[in-house]
């Protein structure tokens, strides 16, 4: 009896790992034209595993994990903007990705795990090419062209809602002005760089913590050395009267003493 019992549960054992655990297809196309704002993408299966993950090169963007609660949990990646569950299930994973942009260019691979004994492992990728899609921008503006010495500089900038905006100068983060719309800070020589001196002000908004847009103005400094006619100060203005004046005599003594 016992080693009909211990038959059965070799057989029993035999059976499970004999079973298949493969990804069958993955669908992701493989171009995105110009216009063509989202695209669904798909896992299909034969496997009893109990974790599905869907990545974008090293980004995790989605999880299902049989069992659980909640079963699916979404993640944010540069590129796309909306991950829609269609259907997740014994067979088939389906997503449909939305608001693209050219970053959501790359490789997409889904993974099934089975995470008990016998622990098994599958894995497939597909490249998917996004074209067209223009990388959404903030609206920066309210810069000035040029700037002297203690003058404040100030600029606006308008990302989309719920972004994070961040400012930087000439490509140094302004962290105390991290959220703020408006960038205020009073003009300086020294961060006025090259020749002609000028000031990269650039307005870069984050979400999730991730950058999703930035946006930059240039402006110059106002070099007071440029100066119409004679505005040097009245003291030197006279010391070079008396100096033209002494030569002046001076030249005269020698003519009439050699002449």
């Amino acid at each position: 009896m016992l080693a009909l019992a211990l038959l059965a549960l070799a057989l029993t054992i035999t059976g499970v790992r004999a079973r298949p655990f493969n990804i069958t297809e993955l669908i992701v196309p493989q171009l995105v034209p110009p216009g063509q704002a989202e695209v669904e993408i798909e896992c299909r299966y034969d496997a009893n595993f109990t974790l599905l993950n869907w990545f974008k090169g090293v980004n995790e963007f989605f999880r299902y994990k049989p069992g659980a609660a909640p079963s699916t949990r979404t993640f944010p990646i540069v590129g796309v903007g909306r991950v829609e569950l269609l259907n997740c299930g014994p067979t088939a994973c389906r997503l449909r990705l939305g608001a693209l942009t050219e970053d959501a260019t790359g490789f997409y691979r889904c993974d099934i795990e089975r995470d008990i004994p016998p622990y098994k492992f599958n894995t497939r990728s597909a490249y998917m090419q996004v074209y067209g899609h223009e990388h959404r921008r903030p609206l920066l503006e309210g810069l000035g062209e040029e700037f002297e010495e203690g003058q404040e500089m100030r600029a606006y900038c308008r990302g989309a809602p719920g972004a994070e905006i961040r400012w930087y100068i000439n490509g140094r983060e302004e962290e105390a002005m991290r959220g703020f719309a408006a960038l205020k800070r009073n003009a300086s020589r020294l961060i006025f760089l090259g020749i002609p001196p000028m000031v990269t002000v650039q307005c870069a908004e984050f979400r999730y913590g991730k950058l999703s847009g930035s946006k930059e103005m240039k402006a110059k400094w106002k070099d007071h050395r440029k100066m119409v006619g004679d505005e040097r100060p009245q003291e030197q203005k006279n010391g070079s009267s008396n100096m033209k004046r002494c030569l002046t005599f001076l030249l005269c003594l020698l003519y009439i003493v050699f002449f």
